[in-house]
C-alpha cells in the first residue's frame, strides 16, 4: 500500500463542499414524483440548488406530524401592515395558543420577489402581474377608506401621525 493511499477508509468519491448559501430547503408529500414509491411519511431536508441532490433529509409518518402541528391556523393584518399568524394546538395537556410577532407586509413581498425564491418556485410573468394586480386594487381600497374617513371626520384622532400619504408608508418597515 503506498503512502498516498495509507487511510482504508478514504472516501472513493469525496462529495463537493458545501456553502449554507448552496443549499436549500425542501419538503416531499406523500405521493409526490421524487418518492420512490408511495408512502404514507412527509421527507424534509436540504438540497444543493444547483443540482438538487440531497445533502440531508429526515421522514416522518404523516400520523406522527399532523399530531404535531396546529390544528387550526389563522392568519390576520394589522391595520398597519402586519401579517400574524395565530394558531391553536392541542396536546395531552389541551389546548395551546401561539401568535406571532408579525411580519410586515411589505416584508413578505420582498422575501416572495428574492430571485432564490422566485427560481424555487418557478415564478412566470403571469403569476407576478396577477400579484400586481392584487397590490395595485388593495392600494385603491385603502385610498378609498382614507377618503372616506377623511369626509366622516374619523382622521382628527389620526391627522397628527403622519401617515395620511399611502405611498410613503407603503414604502417602509421597521
Amino acid at each position: 500500500m503506498s503512502k498516498q493511499n495509507a487511510n482504508p477508509f478514504a472516501l472513493i468519491d469525496e462529495p463537493p463542499s458545501l456553502m449554507p448559501a448552496d443549499l436549500e430547503a425542501f419538503v416531499e408529500f406523500p405521493g409526490h414524483q421524487s418518492l420512490e414509491r408511495a408512502s404514507d411519511a412527509l421527507r424534509f431536508g436540504y438540497r444543493s440548488k444547483q443540482t438538487g441532490e440531497v445533502f440531508a433529509m429526515l421522514q416522518f409518518p404523516v400520523s406522527t406530524v399532523t399530531r404535531l402541528v396546529p390544528r387550526r391556523a389563522f392568519v390576520r393584518m394589522t391595520i398597519d401592515g402586519k401579517i400574524v399568524v395565530e394558531t391553536d394546538m392541542s396536546d395531552d395537556h389541551g389546548a395551546l395558543g401561539y401568535s406571532s410577532e408579525g411580519v410586515h407586509l411589505v416584508q413578505l413581498i420582498e422575501e416572495a420577489l428574492d430571485v432564490d425564491n422566485l427560481r424555487m418556485e418557478e415564478a412566470s410573468p403571469h403569476e407576478l402581474n396577477k400579484l400586481l394586480q392584487q397590490l395595485e386594487t388593495s392600494m385603491q381600497r385603502v385610498k378609498a377608506t382614507l377618503a372616506t374617513m377623511h369626509v366622516q371626520g374619523l382622521t382628527a384622532s389620526i391627522s397628527g401621525s403622519g401617515e395620511d400619504d399611502l405611498g410613503s408608508e407603503v414604502s417602509r418597515y421597521p
